[in-house]
């Protein structure tokens, strides 16, 4: 483009403005109190773009609120010597001009919207100009970053700029439950919203709901990962597109995994190519490799996959504003999005604003736009987090809603939080170390029935774990029990034969 505007058209555009209606908005107000019902709901202090006149909309908001009368003689007060005064004007003058800008009471609520208009395009204007001078100067920053902080900043412009939802009657919200009752009904499941693909968890939640943020928490070497990602392979067979996120994994990690499952081998074989259920050779303790059989089941395994509407995003360090842009593209293809596992929250980046803060802080922005993120996309988030080691220090090892505590506001934005358990991992480990400390009082025969108890205890536990449903918003709290395969790291329900296959794809769903 040639020409001044081609050269300098960004530099001259002008941040969007509307003082005509600041000033007949603030002159309806002054002249009748009434107009603020019908505007504070839309409007506030910060949205005028004249500080003063933000500075007046407050103050007579306030003294309103207060049950007194806002005029320009009781604000009066509250102005004079105000540094935001132009120079040729009192406190009263201002204030009277302001009152004589009325132009019609009636008008007032369009005042307000086209004046938060204004203000939300301003912010638009500021983040797309302090973008475009980043994208400028070539080499300073990473162009992760200057993403990154393009999204954090719209997001937030857009959510501000939401105009208040309209209230709902009582009434009307109770309609509105039965009518979700009524589709709940119809679709069999007796689920208020999707399955976990558990029918243990299923039983104890109502399912996965939507807009909701859930925590799964658990302490290292409990199978968070194997029972999130059962979690997300079972509830994509179910018709549910998935989007799993791992921090920690790669997605082959992930696929060795559930191929694992599904040909019943231990992972160590998927990831080696050699056979664990036979003993090694006596001579040269080199394993055999797999047989035809198993690679055949491993391979079905891959086309009983192919069809799941499940993708992975095994980017490391992503923050949730990046997590954000590849759920939207998702939500927006033919797929769309039911459910989010994030796989562990403790990995997730902090946006570039925060990461100086301390490690809660971070960790209670990161809650929040998780949240935020389930509110938005009006789908299930499930955020598997990893917990202190007050748990481990417990005789009982179970863990409780204080160890969350160091989780920032985890445990306050969740709308559910569970905890996963296996007895038999703290059990066998006591055994396996010889750490049966002896009391000093105790006799032989205590000591060796409390040892005997010991190893019972541990081969009763072998194959067992326990969700407990610490938080429910939507109701009861308890435990559940599922079984645990450690030779294929999955997890099943308890009457579900260990035999039986890994995900069973639901009927209908086009695969």
């Amino acid at each position: 483009m040639n020409g001044p505007e081609g050269l300098f058209g960004t530099s001259l555009r002008q941040p969007p403005t509307n003082i005509e209606a600041e000033q007949a908005l603030l002159g309806a107000l002054l002249t009748n109190n009434d107009v603020l019902s019908r505007v504070e709901e839309i409007l506030e202090p910060e949205h005028f773009y004249t500080p003063i006149y933000g500075a007046v909309y407050g103050a007579a908001r306030q003294m309103i609120w207060d049950g007194g009368r806002a005029d320009p003689i009781t604000l009066r007060p509250k102005f004079e010597g105000d540094l935001r005064l132009r120079h040729d004007e009192t406190a009263l003058q201002m204030l009277m001009r302001l009152a004589g800008a009325m132009v019609g009471i009636a008008y007032a609520a369009e005042y307000a919207t086209t004046i938060r208009s204004a203000w939300f395009r301003r912010n638009l204007f500021q983040v797309c100009s302090e973008t475009a001078d980043l994208c400028c100067r070539p080499g300073e920053l990473p162009d992760s970053t200057i993403m990154e902080g393009l999204e954090n900043h719209i997001t937030r412009v857009a959510t501000g700029s939401v105009a208040t939802q309209p209230t709902i009657q009582i009434g009307a919200a109770i309609g509105q439950a039965i009518e979700g009752a009524r589709e709940a009904a119809q679709r069999g499941d007796g689920l208020a919203g999707i399955t976990w693909g558990y029918k243990a968890l299923d039983r104890m939640t109502g399912g996965l709901h939507r807009g909701d943020l859930t925590i799964l928490g658990a302490r290292p070497a409990m199978g968070k990962t194997a029972l999130g990602l059962g979690i997300a392979v079972r509830t994509a067979a179910a018709g549910n597109s998935v989007l799993f996120w791992s921090g920690e994994m790669r997605a082959a990690q992930l696929g060795a995994r559930a191929g694992a499952a599904w040909a019943g081998l231990s992972t160590l074989a998927v990831f080696t190519g050699r056979r664990y259920d036979i003993p090694p050779h006596a001579d040269t303790s080199q394993r055999e490799p797999l047989a035809a059989y198993q690679w055949r089941e491993l391979e079905d395994g891959e086309l009983a996959a192919a069809s799941l509407p499940m993708q992975i995003d095994h980017r490391s360090g992503i923050t949730v504003a990046e997590l954000r842009t590849q759920a939207r593209a998702m939500r927006r293809s033919r797929q769309g999005l039911d459910l989010i596992v994030v796989d562990y929250v403790g990995l997730l980046s902090a946006s570039s604003d925060t990461r100086s803060f301390n490690l809660t802080h971070r960790m209670t922005e990161i809650s929040k736009d998780l949240k935020n993120l389930a509110g938005e996309l009006e789908i299930p988030v499930l955020a598997l987090a990893q917990l202190s080691r007050e748990s481990a220090k417990r005789e009982d090892k179970r863990p409780e809603l204080t160890d969350l505590r160091d989780s920032g506001s985890l445990e306050q934005d969740a709308a559910t939080v569970l905890f996963l358990h296996r007895d038999h991992y703290y059990l066998n480990k006591q055994l396996g170390d010889g750490n049966i400390p002896r009391n000093d009082r105790e006799t032989d025969e205590a000591y060796s029935n409390r040892c005997a108890n010991l190893i019972q205890r541990t081969r009763d536990s072998k194959g067992k774990a326990s969700v407990y449903v610490a938080k429910n918003r939507h109701g009861a709290t308890g435990g559940c029990a599922l079984q645990f395969q450690d030779m294929t790291t999955w997890f099943r329900d308890v009457d579900e034969s260990e035999h039986g296959p890994a995900w069973t794809v639901a009927l209908g769903d086009g695969s």
